[in-house]
């Protein structure tokens, strides 16, 4: 009976299924290794006993937060949305622009809620075939055909892309924005912060461009769910109507504060990670059979004969990595997310062993 009330392009989804095996190290899901620091936990602490108005709704508008946000931006406050996530906010876009049967591009591979999103919210998804033998590149000038043929409300660009790593250079962005100026630019830089390059400078050359950024990646705070976007007033002000009300907890908002605050610690471990990064690419490099994809995230895609053996070895020695099985584009492909040194020590120490 349910079922056969569903929305027929909903009936062939998959509900989203978060790997809860027990672990000794978790390199799967692009996490930051880092817990909050002591003088952050100190200080939420003291928004608890000092009275946290948990019993009222948040400030609906994030005014705290996004002040913050546009004084590290060198923005006005009032071109920043706040989402729970940037999750959240590809919905809001998608919300916003794209009616039954408009066309949205996306890469593939990349971030799966561009795709889910378009279709839960009308549209026609339109995928991109990066290149497994061009390191899965963005082909520009690709995208901007396909994207004038198609006339798509949206474009998706994930830099450094997700799982690949890959990164788009910010000239070849400008260029789609020139090009295509009626369709609408979103820049997913939800791992910017591991390539120390930012596309936020174009939101003041093109109206057309939005910025994604996030928490959960270099600052660490996946669990309390709060992302932005960065755009002109124009822009930030279509997406704030549709944005639900209330959306970000209070605490996240202190939370969120509290930690962009202290970016000089933030940047430290960003640089450690990078370093970290680094020795991976080059030690992973030595292992034979293995293929490594240029990453500027924090996070490194390899190719490996039988990955899903290889991911199930490692689970059975308590190490969780991401693996895409034989999934088309990325088969026997997995995903490793940068971790300390001695997580990353323990994972090569088996990926030699197998």
């Amino acid at each position: 009976m349910i079922k056969d009330l569903v929305r027929p392009e909903i009936k062939k989804f998959v509900p989203y299924e978060a790997n809860q095996v027990p672990y000794r190290i978790k390199l799967d899901a692009n996490e930051g290794p880092f817990d909050l620091p002591v003088n952050i936990r100190e200080k939420v602490a003291e928004f608890f006993l000092k009275g946290t108005d948990l019993n009222l709704y948040p400030d609906t508008d994030s005014i705290m937060l996004r002040k913050e946000l546009a004084s590290y931006w060198n923005v006005n406050y009032k071109e920043i949305v706040v989402g729970t996530g940037s999750d959240q906010l590809i919905q809001v876009i998608i919300n916003v622009f794209v009616e039954k049967g408009d066309k949205v591009i996306c890469p593939c591979p990349s971030f799966g809620m561009y795709k889910i999103n378009t279709i839960i919210g009308g549209g026609t998804p339109v995928e991109i075939l990066l290149k497994r033998e061009n390191d899965f590149a963005y082909d520009i000038d690709e995208f901007i055909d396909v994207t004038k043929k198609e006339k798509a409300k949206v474009v998706f660009l994930c830099t450094p892309n997700n799982p690949t790593g890959g990164l788009i250079s910010i000239e070849d962005i400008e260029k789609i924005a020139t090009e295509c100026k009626d369709t609408v630019i979103v820049v997913d830089e939800a791992y910017a912060e591991f390539s120390k390059e930012t596309a936020v400078s174009l939101i003041y050359k093109y109206d057309n461009v939005v910025i994604l950024r996030t928490f959960s990646k270099a600052y660490g705070l996946a669990g309390i769910r709060c992302g932005y976007s960065i755009s002109c007033i124009e822009m930030a002000e279509e997406i704030r109507k549709v944005k639900p009300p209330y959306n970000i907890s209070s605490l996240s908002q202190y939370i969120a504060k509290l930690v962009f605050e202290e970016r000089k610690l933030i940047d430290d471990q960003i640089d450690y990670l990078i370093e970290q990064r680094e020795y991976l690419v080059k030690e992973l490099k030595t292992i034979n059979d293995v293929h490594v994809f240029p990453s500027k995230a924090n996070y490194i895609l390899i190719n490996i004969p039988d990955a899903q053996k290889v991911h199930e070895t490692l689970m059975e020695k308590g190490i969780l990595v991401r693996s895409f099985g034989k999934a088309p584009v990325l088969g026997d492909c997995i995903r490793i997310s940068v971790g300390t040194k001695e997580q990353n020590d323990i994972l090569l120490k088996e990926l030699k062993n197998i």
